[in-house]
Order: structure tokens, then sequence, then C-alpha cells
């Protein structure tokens, strides 16, 4: 997916296997690239402790303390077992903490590789919605198996014995179920790193949870950012863009005027334009689905507008209809 890439010092990766390639970006700076040659997922390191794996999903972000590592974040079903591996080579620390930034299936799919003997959390409205979806996530290794058997990658035979240790482990629909809900705000130290995480109210979801790491000055916004992809609006998930809205307020706030290092739930790394850039979208969506149904237009009319505005945004195939859709439906519903 295309994005914004971050203004960060040039870090120092020290070596995988594969190597390492320099992505350069603004100024002449730089984040290190972990090369994709023996591994499913693409690693970029941000910082000393903190990497970010894309693919199959939510964007992850792991951070390596001094003898643990936490993972934000599963990936889709069936995969999770593939993040644990990877991550642990890629940090060089054993998973011991995963949190969940909200309940959807690309987000908590690998869960169930985490929660016999790790701490998971995720905030507490979002509990009841994970459980239930424990039985469609257990059908999703399958798919997940089907998917990789079609691919060329190096890494697929792992992947595939990894996905087939998910089937046989004898899962239940209460293996994804986080183990402990937080509240709206809270200070963590795991493995000797300060965590900040904080819930503000519905958003993107009605649990969405944004998670900073003040000595990495790196931020995992989850799902409240999409970089330059169209967000999904979920209404009964708990969407509410007027929240929405508050919550990039509130990434920008905690910002503040540093180069901030943001891993959003979709798309590139970025900083606080990203933030920016989704407020600004959500608002003008807002307003046009308003006026929309104040005009009379009906909600297919409406969907089939271009917005050449964010013609470059990705995914637009399948996310832009919910896009649209969701702000159409919630406009309706409150001029009702």
């Amino acid at each position: 997916m295309s994005g914004s890439n971050p203004d960060v010092s040039r870090r120092t990766f020290l070596g995988f296997s594969a190597g390492v390639a320099i992505a350069c970006c603004a100024g002449n700076r730089a984040r290190a690239m972990v090369r994709a040659d023996s591994t499913w997922f693409v690693w970029t390191q941000l910082s000393p402790r903190c990497w970010m794996a894309q693919g199959e999903g939510g964007n992850v972000l792991v951070i390596a303390g001094d003898s643990e590592a936490i993972v934000i974040d599963a990936k889709n079903a069936g995969f999770g077992n593939t993040l644990r591996r990877e991550a642990e080579t890629v940090c060089g620390k054993p998973i011991k903490t995963l949190i969940n930034t909200h309940h959807h299936g690309d987000h908590v799919g690998g869960n169930c590789s985490f929660t016999k003997d790790c701490a998971v959390m995720a905030h507490r409205n979002a509990l009841p919605r994970i459980a239930g979806q424990g039985e469609r996530l257990m059908g999703g290794a399958k798919s997940a198996a089907a998917l990789v058997g079609k691919s060329e990658k190096p890494a697929k035979d792992a992947v595939l014995k990894d996905i087939g240790l998910v089937e046989s482990a004898g899962l239940t629909k209460v293996s994804w179920t986080p183990t402990k809900g937080l509240g709206d705000s809270e200070q963590l130290t795991i493995g000797g790193v300060a965590l900040e995480l904080m819930h503000v109210g519905s958003g993107h979801t009605d649990n969405d949870l944004i998670i900073v790491v003040p000595s990495e000055n790196v931020m995992h916004g989850g799902d409240l950012l999409f970089n330059r992809t169209w967000p999904v609006i979920d209404l009964p998930g708990g969407s509410d863009t007027a929240g929405w809205v508050s919550g990039c307020e509130r990434i920008l706030e905690l910002c503040g005027e540093k180069k901030m290092i943001i891993v959003p739930g979709h798309g590139d790394v970025g900083d606080r334009e990203m933030a920016q850039r989704q407020r600004q979208m959500l608002i003008a969506l807002r307003a046009k689905a308003q006026a929309a149904v104040k005009a009379g237009e009906s909600r297919e009319d409406f969907l089939k507008r271009p917005f050449a505005e964010y013609s470059d945004y990705q995914r637009a195939d399948v996310l832009k209809p919910r896009t649209l859709g969701g702000v159409f439906d919630e406009a309706m519903k409150a001029g009702k």
C-alpha cells in the first residue's frame, strides 16, 4: 500500500539472516527494512526497540523489552503462529504480551496463538465482541492455508506448517478472547518498557485503543488511522464518525509538534500529517453525506460519486462502498 514515509533517524538493524535493505525517506533519512527472503510478513524497523509487520491483516507493532516482547495486534485468522515465530526472530525476545487495538478479525485473528501462555489484553468493550467471533475465526485457518498454498514466496512451507499447528491445536471458540479488559486510560510497564494506552470514545469502533511507546517516540493508532486507504465505517461495531474525528484530534495532541512515528491500522507508517489527513477526510465525508441526505439523494447515487480527491486511496473496490455507505447511513439516521 502506498503512503507517507516517516521522517525518522537512520537506524542500525542488527541483522536478520536475509540481511537489511534501506528505504530512503525525506531529508536523507531512513528506516531499516528486513528483506522478505525468509519471512512471510514485511518487517520494518522503526526504532531501536520497535518493528512493524505488514501483510495478512492490520499492521502489527512489535516492541522489544529488556527480557520479553510485546505485540500489538495479531493479523488474520491462521497467521498467529507465523507472526509469533517471525516476531521473536526479528526482535530476539520471547513474546509474553499481546494487546489488541480493537475487535476486528484482521487484528485479532491470530490471538489463539497467544492466549494459552501470554497476557492478552484489549479494551473492555472489545472483549464480548471478540468472544462473539470465535466460531467464525475457527474456520479462518482453512482460508489462510488456501491463500498461502497459491503463493510462490520462499517462506510458504514454513507458514503452511504454522497453519497446520493452528488447525491441530484443539481450539475452542473462546481461544481468541483476551484475558484482560483495559480501561479508558492505562499506563503499563512491560519488560522494562513504558506504554500509554488510551480509549477516547467511539470512533472506528466502540473499543479503539491508541498505544504510545514514549521512549521510542512510536505510536500505534489502530484503525483510527487508514493511511491513504479507504476507512471502514462499521456502525454495528460502534463506529461514530464524529467520535472518530475527535480520536484523530487526540492523536494530533499526543504528537504535539514532534515527528512521532505512527503505525496506522492499514497503509504505510507515517507521522502526524497522516492523522490530520484522516481527520479532514472524515469531516468532508460527513458534511457531504449530510448534504446528500438533506437534498433527498439516494444511497445508491451517493455511492456512485467519484470523489476524485481520494483517487489515490487504496482498496477502493472493496472499501469505498463501506466508507460511503457508512457515512450516508449515519447521516440518514441522524436526520430522522
